[in-house]
């Protein structure tokens, strides 16, 4: 049986033994030594380039962000000008596209800041949003029972909101007993 003697781990002869070798491996590597040569410090902590978690924004800041696209969503049913056709009904339309993008930026924030209910209340206004676009853009695309115009013509003025309620109401005389 062959006896193994033991040699101190920092011996000389094994690094040079290992740096050959290393050396066979990578025959461009321009350094030469791979054993440090400066001596190790106890309690030195590693270089690393992973940065501790932090909230991007403090929670003040993301509140306000959500907040944001909440009010804005809130105000927009309340929309004070025409918006049946031409050029009131794209700037509507612009700020719907606002609001979901607001809820956007508010779900983004809120999650890298992990404030979990403001996620909830972003991702709900960009829902809001894409549900005030599916109301003007269905009845223009002819998903929905009335048709409506994107742009104002001079002969085909678009339905009214008063008109619209009308066709979508039942019929009184459809002859269905109650």
């Amino acid at each position: 049986m062959a006896k193994f003697t033991r040699e101190p781990a920092g011996s000389q002869g094994e690094a040079a033994v290992v740096n050959s070798l290393i050396r066979k491996l990578r025959p461009y590597d321009s350094s030469t030594s791979y054993v440090s040569e400066h001596p190790s410090t106890i309690g030195a902590k590693p270089i690393s380039r992973l940065r501790p978690i932090k909230a991007p924004m403090s929670s003040a800041a993301v509140w306000s962000c959500v907040a944001l696209g909440v009010l804005l969503g809130a105000a927009l049913p309340q929309w004070p000008y025409a918006k049946g056709c031409g050029w009131w009904l794209a700037l509507y339309m612009a700020a719907v596209e606002i609001v979901v993008v607001a809820g956007i930026w508010g779900a983004r924030v809120s999650w890298k800041s992990r404030l979990g209910f403001a996620h909830v209340i972003a991702v709900c206004t960009i829902i809001w949003g894409l549900g005030l676009t599916a109301q003007e853009v269905l009845p223009r695309v002819g998903y929905a029972k009335v048709r409506l115009a994107w742009r104002c013509h001079d002969g085909h003025a678009a339905i009214s909101s008063a008109t619209l309620l009308a066709a979508l109401k039942r019929p009184a005389d459809s002859g269905l007993v109650r």
